[in-house]
């Protein structure tokens, strides 16, 4: 019955629309398929300083104060999170390997860096983005301090120099 009546239908009067409808249906499709994949869950993989450092999403997380406001902010400067942004970090004159880090949030005073392992309160280092071209120059910081986070530490540093607005971009 269903067949016939389908095979009665003047498939000319919607031929304009069919095309628009294939669309928006295989848009659809893309679509959950992409919320699908950008959901899963990756909390099984353990961290290898090749994947952001994980925890600043979390609902705990403080909220950021350019959008809610701070209201028990002592900072010259408020800072702010972000998406990590992976570093390099070298001694203060650049004479060491680099090793791996990540900014997990920034101000215009300083960063905070998740980094492998701990690193002395006073300590001076120099830091540059993984993707910073050679002309870019090294910035240096000082670490104020220094706290464990899980596996990684976390370096509160505030810069030696302010660098220019162009470099300081680059962190964020």
């Amino acid at each position: 019955m269903f067949a016939q009546e389908f095979n009665e239908i003047d498939w000319t009067e919607w031929a304009p629309y069919i095309g628009p409808a294939v669309g928006l249906v295989l848009a659809g499709l893309i679509l959950l398929f992409g919320l699908r994949r950008s959901s899963r869950n990756r909390a099984g993989n353990p961290y290898n300083f090749t994947d952001p450092p994980a925890g600043k999403d979390e609902p705990n997380a403080k909220a950021d104060p350019f959008v809610h406001g701070a209201t028990r902010e002592r900072r010259s400067a408020l800072r702010r999170g972000g998406n990590p942004v992976p570093i390099l970090i070298s001694d203060a004159e650049v004479r060491n390997e680099p090793s791996r880090g990540w900014v997990v949030d920034r101000s215009t005073g300083g960063l905070c860096l998740s980094v492998p392992g701990p690193v002395p309160e006073g300590s001076i280092l120099s830091v540059r983005t993984t993707n910073a071209p050679n002309s870019i120059p090294w910035v240096q910081i000082e670490v104020k301090n220094c706290r464990a986070v899980g596996k990684e530490y976390e370096l509160g540093c505030r810069f030696v120099r302010t660098p220019p607005w162009s470099v300081m971009l680059l962190f964020g």
